[in-house]
This record gives structure tokens, C-alpha cells and sequence, in this order.
């Protein structure tokens, strides 16, 4: 499937979980804690646990997830905001499923469908969808920016137990605000894992200081724990 179907056919269904507190003088502070996917038209969606559970309790009653809405006819992209509520949580394999609170007559547009992660092999090609380093980017200006990542799986690891799935590796670095990003085959357009996590070196320097050397290393979760999540 074309790069660009995949990306044409699920932009509506990335969202951003954002921190919005008003300042004075109209002003707000922002803050983009990560992603996630919608997977039913009432509005339910998955992201990573870690991205939900990293907000400190006086910050949730600002938590809002910005949905794509119109696009006007520049292309540019409207999104609304709303609350939205903790349904269940696999805290194993960093998931959470949430819901959008929305009038009851309200639909949204869920992902392209939920592939196989079993089927999935080393070499495949992925790309992920997602809000990457998004404060930084509305701090320069950018205004909201959904990107594209392009890489191939490059390692799956599985439970020692019974040999099934416990996540697999990209050969690319998954910056903040990507975490709950769905990953999609490049094969299938389906959602094969979610963006979850990343792997970095810790280089030592002066003034007891580390600096975060991002390495092309990325961890996902499989697609499988999705759907046992959403039940």
C-alpha cells in the first residue's frame, strides 16, 4: 500500500493529549504529553499508559485530546478539544484504552483496522503517526504538526514463557510526544503495534550531568494487546 494512502486514510484518527492551562491576558500554557489512535466512532482511543500515567494529578483537570477536525481550503487543519475519561489500562504492556467525552450524536473516525502482529517478521516496513516533539514545535510556531516515520521492524522479542509477543523494535529513535503513535504496516495499511518507548545512551558529562544520546532505536507494543484491551 502507498505511503501516502496510509497517511490519507488515518490522519483524522491521530489525536494529541495536551495540558492546557490558562495563563492572564488570555494566554495558556501548553503542554503535548503524547499520542494516540481512535478506534470506534464513539470515540474511543489507545495510547501508552506511561503517557497517562506521567501527569501529575493537579494537571488532569486540564487534559484535553485535540482531535483533527475541518480543513479549510488553504489544508490547513482545525482541531476540537475535549475531555475525555479512563476506560481500562494494561499496565504490562504500557496501554490504556480512553474514551472522548462528546455529545452522543457526535462520530469519529476510527484507524484503517487492527492488523496482525503475529505475522509481523524482521525487515517488514512500518511507519508511525504522530505528534513528535510537539510543545517544541508550537513553542517555534509550527502550530500542531501530525508526522510521518518510515522505518522497518528490526528485532521482536518474545516472553520466555510461552514464546508469544512481547513487543518489537524499529530502527529509529521515538521522540517525545510520539509515544502512543499508532504503527502501520506498509503491507497492509493496518495497524500492526503501538509506538511506546525509546532507547538511548547516557553519556556522562561535566557538573554531574548526563546528556540523553538518542540512539535508532525504537520499542513498540503489538497490535494483539490492542485488541485484547478494547475486548
Amino acid at each position: 500500500m502507498k505511503i501516502s494512502e496510509i497517511i490519507e486514510k488515518n490522519k483524522k484518527s491521530v489525536v494529541l493529549l495536551e495540558i492546557i492551562i490558562p495563563k492572564d491576558n488570555d494566554q495558556a500554557m501548553r503542554s503535548v504529553r503524547g499520542t494516540g489512535f481512535i478506534v470506534s466512532e464513539d470515540g474511543r482511543f489507545i495510547t501508552n499508559n506511561h503517557v497517562y500515567q506521567q501527569i501529575a494529578d493537579n494537571e488532569k483537570p486540564h487534559l484535553q485530546v485535540m482531535v483533527p477536525g475541518k480543513t479549510d481550503d488553504k489544508g490547513i487543519v482545525y482541531y476540537d478539544g475535549y475531555r475525555l475519561e479512563l476506560l481500562k489500562k494494561d499496565e504490562e504492556n504500557d496501554l490504556v484504552l480512553m474514551k472522548i467525552i462528546a455529545p452522543p450524536e457526535t462520530i469519529f473516525s476510527p484507524v484503517n483496522g487492527i492488523g496482525k502482529s503475529e505475522s509481523i517478521k524482521e525487515g517488514e516496513e512500518v511507519i508511525f503517526l504522530g505528534y513528535p516533539l510537539a510543545t517544541e514545535l508550537m513553542s517555534l510556531s509550527f502550530g500542531i504538526t501530525l508526522a510521518a516515520n518510515r522505518c522497518i521492524i528490526s528485532a521482536i522479542k518474545r516472553r520466555i514463557a510461552d514464546g508469544s509477543m512481547h513487543f518489537f523494535m524499529v530502527d529509529t529513535h521515538i521522540n517525545n510526544g510520539s509515544s502512543g503513535s499508532p504503527v502501520f504496516s506498509v503491507e497492509t495499511g493496518k495497524v500492526v503495534g503501538v509506538a511506546s518507548g525509546r532507547i538511548s545512551a547516557k553519556i556522562p558529562l561535566a557538573e554531574n550531568k548526563t546528556a540523553d544520546i538518542p540512539a535508532n532505536m525504537g520499542i513498540c507494543r503489538p497490535a494483539k494487546e490492542i485488541i485484547n484491551l478494547i475486548g
